[in-house]
């Protein structure tokens, strides 16, 4: 069983919900250490032989597009993070196309290849919704836009649609099917718990995340990992975040390089364009 390792390139700065603390505005101001932490992830996964999808930030293309053209040429999948870095919900429908074209466009210029056509998405923050948070009109959009497969839905409370399925899945819309890949989650009394990356990979015992990824593969479905190149950061810029998003961008940093380390030695992986194909 192949499962599923992926990356969203985008730049220390780039958090959710502290425009009151570091505007966008700002952002062409604000040390730019991508290229590092990007080739510190690729001398890692090539160490083990894999391949990963990165989805990449519009921004961070066009800022550094050296980093595109580092991970194309490492035969890595390339798709698409969205532009600006604002969650779709806070988006209307022609600002979110805006947004994704714009990252699409930018990629593809960048790549300039026959395996560069960008078919993949995921959102920033996982943040493809309904209910109070409704944003689940952008499957339409990404459909209709020629996309293939999203990865925006996390099966969790507080972020993303609780019920949503643990596993990969399809979905249908007007304007045919497209796949959804959901990032890896824990069930336990509390509901999922979110141990597919960021905080989660690197705070909850690895036993449990490897009892997780072995129970899925047992069922004959992929664990789809994820992290950043600020996670290999281990001494980032300072910023005066909130404390809740000082714990979620920094709770056990040093800890991300080990559990990763720890899952590629223990499980085999894939790009999601190689697990479509399969």
């Amino acid at each position: 069983m192949r499962n599923i390792l992926t990356v969203d390139v985008e730049d220390w700065y780039h958090i959710c919900d502290i425009e009151h603390i570091l505007p966008h505005s700002s952002w062409d101001r604000c040390e730019s250490r991508i290229l590092t932490y990007v080739e510190k992830i690729l001398t890692l996964f090539s160490r083990f032989n894999v391949k990963a999808t990165f989805f990449i930030l519009g921004y961070a293309a066009e800022r550094t597009p050296d980093v595109v053209k580092m991970i194309h040429s490492e035969g890595h999948e390339i798709a698409s993070h969205g532009y600006g870095h604002v969650q779709v919900y806070k988006q209307e429908k022609d600002e979110f196309l805006r947004d994704l074209l714009q990252s699409k466009d930018i990629i593809e210029g960048i790549i300039r290849s026959d395996r560069g056509r960008v078919i993949g998405y995921r959102a920033p923050e996982w943040s493809i919704c309904k209910g109070k948070r409704d944003s689940f009109w952008a499957l339409d959009l990404l459909a209709q836009n020629g996309f293939i497969y999203d990865s925006s839905i996390a099966p969790l409370h507080f972020i993303g649609i609780p019920n949503a399925p643990r596993t990969p899945y399809t979905l249908s819309t007007p304007y045919g099917e497209i796949r959804e890949f959901p990032p890896l989650v824990m069930r336990s009394p509390l509901g999922n718990l979110p141990v597919g990356g960021g905080w989660g990979l690197r705070i909850f015992p690895y036993q449990s995340i490897r009892r997780t990824v072995d129970r899925l593969n047992r069922l004959g479905h992929p664990a789809l990992i994820f992290c950043h190149p600020s996670d290999f950061d281990a001494l980032p810029p300072k910023i005066a975040l909130p404390w809740i998003k000082r714990f979620v961008c920094y709770g056990k940093i040093k800890t991300t390089e080990e559990r990763m380390i720890r899952l590629l030695n223990d499980f085999k992986f894939a790009s999601i364009q190689e697990v479509l194909v399969a």
